[in-house]
């Protein structure tokens, strides 16, 4: 029907007809994402595959049309089959081809398995410890969410522990070059919270060898929205010599992510797009990676004047038992001032 050719498929893909919305019929399903105190944003589902009330968090698994399957957490979605891909590899990518030997890596969180995943496709890994609070969603996560992990979980590589992240940290001997921290956003009324704090973070550090690299879920980053990615990227300053914020637009997200490196030596500046690439190539070969490469990971830790103006500002930093108090918004008070054109003529 179409007047024109579809061009010719990569090996292991096949089309598929998007749906045509003039064939839904009957009542509307929708997952209500209400993380937003102005602004709610309804993802339309063909069906709910899931829903579960654990101790911990309100669990719901759907179809969704414009996303596939998805994950969302009391309210929130947490990733989905389009996209969860591009969010993983940055978060866990960078380190493990960045670091010169990611022998023994950490994961606090990450229950639906795919941070394990990208953590296991590099046969540097040799111990990879996962610590997730709620076994209940794991367990969801792997029957119904299984192209997310890929067999990580029975991975001999990888150890589960199902315990609170910040206690497994206080209370353990192994030292890890590689930590990614994969929780859900610090909501001050859970124990995600604790997984934020500068005294989570020394803790942290006692657990690090030397080269060590930290990677962290940064919450939404815009220069619209960007209070809560800056207090953590100040918060992981006053520990680590070098923090730098990756921002990255994953489309279910409905906005941009932050994603934070911190350590001691690693920074963006030293990277080449070239040696990303040949890292990539040698440690995990031409089909594994479906959207880093070095040009685009170099891109993500560039960012506009405002945003880097932002990121500089003093400010609140996230403690124990100190509820985080966001600044005021910053108004400009004459915006009529400029002028066209910005500078006379000479």
């Amino acid at each position: 029907m179409r007047p024109y050719p579809l061009p010719e498929l990569r090996p292991g893909e096949f089309y598929v007809e998007p749906v045509d919305p003039a064939s839904i019929s009957g009542q509307s399903l929708y997952c209500l994402e209400v993380d937003d105190p102005f602004d709610y944003f309804a993802f339309r589902a063909q069906s709910i595959v899931c829903t579960a009330k654990t101790p911990f968090q309100h669990v719901v698994i759907a179809d969704t049309y414009n996303y596939g399957r998805a994950l969302f957490i009391d309210g929130k979605i947490q990733s989905s089959y389009d996209d969860e891909a591009l969010y993983h590899e940055m978060l866990v990518q960078p380190a493990m081809l960045i670091h010169p030997n990611p022998r023994n890596v950490l994961i606090v969180g990450g229950g639906e398995g795919a941070t394990l995943r990208e953590v296991l496709a590099h046969n540097q890994a040799r111990s990879v410890t996962m610590v997730d609070i709620d076994q209940q969603a794991v367990d969801l996560c792997r029957q119904f969410l299984p192209s997310w992990s890929k067999g990580a979980y029975e991975d001999p590589r990888a150890r589960v522990v199902y315990a609170d992240g910040r206690k497994f940290i206080e209370e353990t001997d192994d030292l890890f070059d590689v930590v990614i921290i994969d929780v859900v956003d610090m909501l001050a009324d859970s124990p995600a919270f604790n997984l934020y704090t500068r005294q989570f973070y020394q803790q942290l550090r006692k657990r690090l060898r030397p080269e060590a690299i930290v990677m962290v879920q940064g919450l939404e980053f815009s220069f619209s929205d960007y209070k809560q990615h800056v207090a953590l990227v100040r918060t992981l300053r006053t520990l680590f010599s070098e923090v730098h914020s990756a921002r990255i637009t994953v489309p279910s997200f409905l906005g941009s992510w932050g994603i934070i490196m911190a350590s001691d030596w690693a920074t963006p500046r030293n990277l080449s797009a070239d040696g990303i690439d040949r890292l990539i190539e040698q440690r995990l070969g031409h089909d594994w990676i479906d959207h880093l490469n070095g040009e685009f990971l170099i891109a993500s830790y560039a960012h506009c004047k405002e945003t880097r103006y932002l990121l500089a500002q003093p400010g609140p930093i996230l403690e124990d038992g100190v509820l985080y108090v966001p600044p005021p918004d910053a108004e400009d008070i004459d915006p009529t001032r400029a002028k066209l054109p910005a500078l006379d003529p000479p």
